[in-house]
């Protein structure tokens, strides 16, 4: 069956965020535009597999759940900046873009557009005329999200981008990862070694956080978590050839990212992407949930 959208309001903690459902079947994919543009739920006969941190998502600050969109950089630039026309830009950590609420496109049976124009906090730390569009769709157990990213402006425009799900997990060691990467790390900075014939993510004694940085990552990763039943997997284009796992604090989330870009890359000559003025790229991956 076609998938229906459904209008909604979320309401907890004292704030109200207006959301878009689309619906297929048993399976349901949220969306909540004045948050980042990201996506807040995706079920499957009522059993959520993304997770949102409670009282975060709700605030102000940097929504560490649901799907995060990751834009000019995913990462953190050194120094916390940006180096565009010999003059240093602040940039937090993976962008602006989940920061800022989006305006709603499109909204019907079909999908979910959202777009993103500069603003005058854009300009501050991003000084480029670019426009994003987030378009969502949902077919039975598998939601497409893609980003198409163009340059307004009359110079060439630098940037990488990425996602970050998070992704419901009964508990990190019950968490089985298929994954196919060239290289595994859990430092950006320095040699990055051959990644395993098997990936795993497990916690240093006394670590507050797990991660695996990965390079030249094939599509798709998948895991399953034997405490919860679930699978997932995660497919994408050409356009991502990185990939990030994590987890932080124990918590009932494991995050399976995939990149364009990596920490530093939007300052370093050939490790971003850079449009003309005019031009756009349009970036596509999914989620399967079972």
């Amino acid at each position: 069956m076609a998938s229906q959208l459904t209008k909604g309001l979320y309401e907890k903690h004292g704030v109200q965020y207006a959301t878009l459902t689309l619906t297929d079947g048993g399976c349901a994919l949220t969306v909540t535009p004045e948050k980042g543009g990201m996506a807040t739920s995706f079920t499957k006969n009522g059993e959520e597999y993304l997770w949102l941190r409670d009282g975060n998502f709700e605030s102000t600050d940097r929504p560490r759940c649901g799907i995060p969109i990751l834009f000019p950089n995913c990462g953190r630039p050194d120094g916390g900046v940006h180096q565009f026309g010999g003059a240093a830009y602040p940039m937090e950590i993976h962008g602006f873009a989940d920061l800022v609420p989006w305006q709603v496109a499109e909204a019907s049976d079909e999908a979910v557009v959202l777009t993103l124009t500069p603003n005058g906090l854009t300009k501050f730390v991003y000084p480029f005329d670019f426009q994003l569009w987030m378009r969502y769709t949902l077919a039975g157990n598998r939601a497409e999200l893609s980003l198409t990213v163009k340059n307004n402006g009359d110079k060439p425009m630098p940037f990488s981008f990425g996602f970050h799900p998070y992704f419901a997990a009964s508990a990190l060691e019950n968490v089985d990862f298929d994954i196919q990467a060239a290289t595994c790390s859990e430092d950006a900075k320095g040699p990055q070694p051959a990644a395993p014939a098997k990936l795993t993510l497990t916690r240093k004694p006394g670590a507050a956080d797990s991660i695996r940085l990965l390079t030249g990552v094939q599509s798709p990763m998948m895991f399953t978590d034997s405490g919860n039943g679930h699978r997932v997997t995660v497919d994408f284009d050409n356009h991502f050839g990185n990939g990030v796992l994590w987890q932080q604090d124990a918590e009932h989330f494991v995050c399976m990212e995939p990149w364009n870009g990596w920490a530093n890359s939007v300052n370093e000559e050939g490790r971003h992407e850079e449009l003309a003025p005019g031009a756009s790229l349009t970036a596509c991956w999914g989620i399967t949930i079972e």
